[in-house]
């Protein structure tokens, strides 16, 4: 860092061939009051010129260790130069100086992204047992996955507070795969089913029952004087239907129905079992249960 310092203009003689007088004498102290410092807070090759202004500050060193002072020869105009050389920096002018940083409070992204270069992965690295955790604020944590364009992305939430759940879902091993979604159309294969069970949808009394599979593939029906099957309102092969049938009478269908051994008779109490191909409704009624 370098400081000029400005000559400050004295009021007394400049020559002298006779004793001082009290008033010049006077007039030189006033003038030594003017030489005060400056306050300088800077690294080593930052110029200052200093004045009357700043005769009454301090100067400070910042970002720098083992300060040298070289002071010039008075110039043509009064100026005096002094030069204060800083061998080593105490501060850092870059974060990848710092090999070990530590925040001393939350990092505030300030509207900006965390990168890197190169193809380089992003890797964040808990110690022993610990875990990256997605805190929630005004809604359950969330992380979420924007396409390639960062146009659209999706959304992996924690449930809500109010739902108490403290649990662990592992993904699932083996080769590449697509996690199974309640709504989407899916093919699983090679599945273990484990305490499965149906959904039981109650149609109610109700002689000709319409027949959606997505409400389940268990229903309960009663009638009073028969069962008419219609084709399924959501029809696709493969689909298969179990009617719980409660009240006695004769089963009739379309044009598709197919009865096993061509029993349409229900009891009392009857189990109707029809699968769809695609074309036909393959259907058989078990009756006659006893205790």
């Amino acid at each position: 860092m370098t400081i000029t310092l400005r000559q400050e203009s004295a009021s007394g003689a400049t020559t002298k061939g006779s004793a001082l007088t009290y008033q010049e004498l006077d007039n030189n102290f006033v003038h030594l009051l003017r030489q005060g410092s400056v306050s300088v807070a800077a690294d080593s090759g930052t110029q200052q010129t200093l004045g009357e202004a700043d005769k009454d500050s301090t100067i400070i060193f910042a970002g720098g260790t083992n300060v040298t002072t070289e002071v010039s020869a008075p110039d043509s105009t009064g100026s005096t130069t002094v030069t204060f050389n800083a061998t080593s920096s105490g501060g850092l002018s870059n974060v990848v100086e710092d090999t070990s940083p530590q925040l001393g409070g939350d990092l505030d992204m300030n509207g900006q992204d965390i990168v890197t270069t190169s193809n380089a992965d992003l890797e964040l690295a808990p110690n022993g047992t610990g875990h990256v955790t997605v805190k929630g604020n005004t809604n359950s944590g969330a992380i979420q996955f924007n396409c390639e364009s960062n146009s659209h992305g999706q959304i992996v939430k924690a449930q809500p507070h109010s739902a108490g759940v403290t649990n662990e879902l592992l993904l699932p091993g083996g080769s590449n795969s697509t996690l199974v979604s309640e709504d989407a159309t899916q093919t699983l294969k090679d599945k273990t089913l484990q305490d499965y069970s149906e959904t039981v949808e109650a149609i109610g009394s109700n002689d000709s029952p319409t027949i959606t599979v997505a409400n389940g593939n268990v229903k309960t029906v009663t009638i009073t004087s028969g069962l008419s099957l219609p084709a399924f309102s959501d029809a696709a092969a493969g689909q298969t239907v179990t009617l719980i049938v409660s009240g006695s009478g004769t089963a009739s269908g379309t044009g598709a129905y197919k009865f096993a051994g061509g029993n349409k008779t229900l009891t009392t109490e009857s189990v109707v079992s029809i699968f769809y191909d695609g074309t036909t409704y393959y259907t058989s009624i078990a009756t006659d249960f006893q205790a």
